[in-house]
């Protein structure tokens, strides 16, 4: 059996490489792409270390990361709750909870709220209306399965709802993750993970503008992949993640074609299928058994060295034997360093 996952951890490793040789020459900017607050993070322990977090099992099961953590055996039933404090009137808010499914899977659930408050509402001519809010909702669940002593593997779904304006339909977008999980030693873990498989929003204007010749607009989620690996000893551990996104996007390319004698005016809207690069670095150091410090640093986009970001944390492990409660802090730069983020998690186990 250990040999067959080797095989297969093999086998999708030199997928991923492939992809990645076969995008090389087409590069894209990175954001901008449907679903980008719900790639911010999940947690403040996860924000902290850089959310390099795919192959990382000292911090807890975190299957936002990877669905295969899903799968990860705990005596207690881990829950998070975290809120984020961000500037520009934005929101950030998630929740979740991994429970046991014996003998051998286990299953996660989570809910992450993002959106932006207090937004100025105007016609087209400029004049004042009403002040709304904007939302993004994602729920989740994952499932995952011990397959050997030293593989597991995982798949996900996730439920997006966009609801950016009063008079405007929400946008749905249904997605797939799933990923394996690989304990090569005692200190060492390999993943691979695919994300937001199929995942797109929908849009119709019509209503909003009042044009009845308003056409449907397909805002497609970056398919990620991910591979990530993690040293884990006693007291501290180092990971890192490299990922991919694969943008689809629709362009349009206006031109006349002559129909009849007659100049027509043509609207063509071709696909560009672009790629960005990202790379996480994190770490964690156990100093206190009632204290674990944490950093991270991102290139969000490869192309682009200046889009650099830094993040740093603590928990402190409360001495309560009921429930082992941690309240997690994190401090995090945004890409450009344009802005600063304060998440606070509260770690349960029941």
């Amino acid at each position: 059996m250990q040999n067959f996952s080797l095989k297969i951890l093999s086998s999708l490793i030199l997928i991923a490489l492939m992809s990645l040789l076969l995008t090389m020459e087409i590069q894209a900017q990175n954001g901008g792409f449907a679903g980008a607050s719900s790639r911010i993070g999940y947690s403040a322990r996860g924000m902290a270390m850089g959310n390099a977090m795919s192959a990382v099992t000292s911090e807890g099961a975190y299957a936002y990361y990877n669905p295969a953590q899903a799968a990860l055996f705990f005596t207690t039933q881990q829950s998070d709750f975290t809120v984020g404090a961000l500037k520009f009137d934005r929101v950030f808010q998630s929740t979740g909870v991994q429970l046991q499914l014996p003998p051998s899977a286990g299953i996660s659930f989570s809910i992450l709220r993002t959106g932006v408050k207090d937004i100025d509402g105007r016609t087209l001519s400029g004049y004042p209306t009403n002040m709304f809010d904007a939302s993004e909702y994602q729920v989740s669940g994952n499932f995952g399965i011990r397959l050997s002593e030293k593989l597991n593997g995982g798949v996900g779904v996730k439920f997006n709802i966009a609801d950016y304006h009063p008079d405007l339909d929400n946008a749905t977008a249904f997605g797939i993750d799933v990923g394996l999980l690989y304990n090569i030693n005692e200190h060492l873990n390999a993943a691979f993970s695919v994300k937001d498989l199929i995942a797109n929003y929908v849009w119709n204007t019509s209503e909003l503008y009042s044009l009845s010749q308003a056409r449907d607009v397909t805002n497609e989620f970056p398919t990620r992949i991910i591979l990530g690996l993690a040293y884990q000893a006693d007291s501290f551990t180092v990971s890192g993640d490299f990922e991919i996104q694969s943008y689809t996007s629709e362009t349009r390319d206006p031109g006349i074609s002559i129909i009849g004698g007659t100049p027509t005016f043509t609207d063509s809207r071709p696909a560009v299928n672009t790629h960005s690069k990202q790379i996480r670095l994190g770490g964690s150091w156990l100093a206190h058994e009632r204290l674990t410090l944490r950093g991270g640093w991102q290139l969000p986009d490869a192309s682009n060295i200046d889009s650099w970001t830094m993040s740093s944390g603590f928990s402190i492990h409360l001495p309560f034997d009921v429930f082992s409660p941690s309240i997690d802090y994190a401090f995090v730069m945004e890409p450009n360093r344009i802005s600063n983020m304060h998440i606070f998690s509260l770690r349960l186990n029941l």
